[in-house]
């Protein structure tokens, strides 16, 4: 008995050539977003510049850079509109064993553990546990911040420790030598005991890990559990930071997927990781793919989207600039659209930083497992920066390495050539420069680039690597002077052979 309902043979053929032609277009769709790859990865893996007297102005590409600084591994995540646009790996994690660095290899992340634990109290904030302005002495149990005449009237508070303004320093040989002969080692009560209020809280700023570690007591006491397993269950885990953790010692599960810290050249160091119990400061082992998840969430809650962790309200105070610069937990720099949030990260064999901006889901994290990196670090944020357009981002903000990087690239500028007036120098009719020195430090200000440290190298010779980048072309300067000592002239290009004439 035949189906009335099953599909006549001609029904069948046009029915195969439909989904044949269905699955056709569907891989035609699919072909391309599995494809394509972004030119610009290409343009951050070629485009370093490096600043070395002998490299300005030569593009180079990231192997040849950890090369040259003896980096044996680094890993990059970069933001762009609002999500991880992509994450990679380069050179080994370890140079005992030859593992590649991957997208999921753990770093150390050194201080850009404090943002994280920041977010952490703010969580507490939000839910209403702790109080941002509140005496921290209400909810610390262990311990107490101890009572003094600076603290009359002036309380220590969560804000204060997030932002370095506590003013609390290490009072005696507990904070540094009990920590690490304490009994258990997880214990921060020998730490704790050696701290004590040293200038009044709110009034100055000083950088350092001590408020990061009572804020970490804090944080326990106040969430009534250890710190780490709260900082996984109401931090890590929600924001998907699956290959994160904070740690006091290597877990064994996590012993084939951590880098392993290196001193100079690659040589490795013995302990492979540096640890104490001090979590909320420096403990935690993380990736920059992880670190872009938490940039990303801070971003969208920053312009008001509420599938967030921590809502827009209390995420714009954690972003409101306050003393030099400081939020709850990140840096800030830059202004209006260019607003940015960020930190760095140094300790025990590594080097990292991130920074992202506020308002248009830009951004990048950069780890390296070597103590000598941050140089190698900032120039591939350099790249990446010019590879995604990113708006005032300006220079890479360090010298060129000398003391313990090998070759010495630079000395302190000669007194003879700080120019502390502001002197103008004319190119053309329409494009001019001006010198002037900030202390001990000698800038150029210039269109196309703003302004710029000019460096000195041992043999006298000064260079501004922007300039090669400007209308000169060239990096090279030489200062003129009269016999008043008054800067008259400047020689630009390796030969002197352009000249730029003071505009008075």
């Amino acid at each position: 008995m035949l189906d009335r309902f099953a599909p006549s043979g001609q029904e069948r053929l046009n029915t195969n050539k439909l989904l044949a032609c269905r699955f056709a277009l569907l891989l035609l769709a699919m072909t391309p977003a599995c494809t394509k790859v972004d030119p610009r990865i290409a343009q951050v893996e070629s485009g370093l510049l490096p600043y070395a007297a002998e490299r300005l102005g030569v593009p180079a590409s990231i192997t040849d850079r950890m090369r040259e600084y003896g980096v044996p591994g680094l890993s990059i995540a970069v933001i762009d509109q609002g999500r991880v646009a992509w994450a990679k790996g380069y050179g080994v994690a370890d140079t005992s064993t030859g593992k590649p660095v991957t997208p999921t290899t753990i770093f150390q992340a050194a201080s850009i553990s404090k943002p994280i634990s920041a977010l952490g109290a703010l969580l507490l904030v939000q839910d209403g546990v702790l109080k941002l302005d509140e005496n921290v002495n209400e909810q610390l149990t262990s311990w107490k911040v101890p009572d003094s005449e600076l603290t009359q009237g002036h309380p220590v508070t969560p804000r204060q420790l997030m932002s370095h303004t506590a003013g609390l320093d290490g009072c005696s040989e507990g904070m540094e030598g009990e920590a690490h002969t304490s009994e258990s080692p997880d214990s921060l009560l020998p730490v704790l005991k050696g701290i004590c209020v040293v200038s009044r809280p709110g009034q100055s700023l000083d950088y350092g890990g001590t408020g990061y570690v009572v804020l970490q007591q804090l944080i326990s006491d106040a969430a009534r559990k250890p710190f780490e397993v709260y900082m996984q269950e109401s931090v890590l885990d929600p924001l998907g930071m699956h290959h994160s953790r904070f740690v006091t010692a290597l877990p064994s599960d996590l012993s084939g997927q951590v880098a392993m810290g290196h001193r100079d050249r690659g040589n490795p160091i013995p302990t492979g990781l540096d640890y104490d119990p001090v979590m909320a400061v420096g403990g935690l082992l993380t990736t920059p793919t992880d670190i872009a998840k938490y940039i990303v969430n801070v971003q969208k809650a920053y312009n008001g989207s509420t599938r967030v962790l921590l809502k827009s309200p209390l995420v714009r105070e954690m972003l409101r600039p306050a003393k030099a610069g400081r939020g709850l937990g990140p840096h800030l720099s830059g202004s209006g659209s260019a607003m940015r949030f960020g930190h760095d990260g140094g300790q025990g064999g590594f080097e990292a930083t991130f920074t992202a901006y506020l308002h248009d889901g830009r951004g990048a994290v950069v780890m390296a497992n070597s103590q000598y990196s941050f140089m190698l670090v900032l120039e591939v944020l350099d790249s990446i920066r010019r590879a995604y357009g990113w708006p005032e981002f300006g220079e890479t903000p360090q010298r060129p390495p000398a003391a313990g990087m090998g070759q010495q690239l630079v000395v302190p500028v000669s007194t003879k050539n700080l120019v502390h007036d502001p002197v103008r120098f004319r190119v053309s009719a329409d494009v001019t420069f001006q010198v002037h020195a900030r202390g001990n430090e000698l800038y150029l200000d210039g269109p196309g680039f703003g302004t710029a440290e000019i460096f000195e190298t041992p043999d006298g010779r000064l260079f501004c690597p922007q300039l090669t980048f400007s209308d000169l072309g060239s990096p090279w300067l030489r200062f003129v002077f009269d016999q008043s000592g008054h800067l008259v002239k400047i020689l630009a290009d390796d030969d002197g052979s352009v000249a730029l004439l003071r505009v008075d």
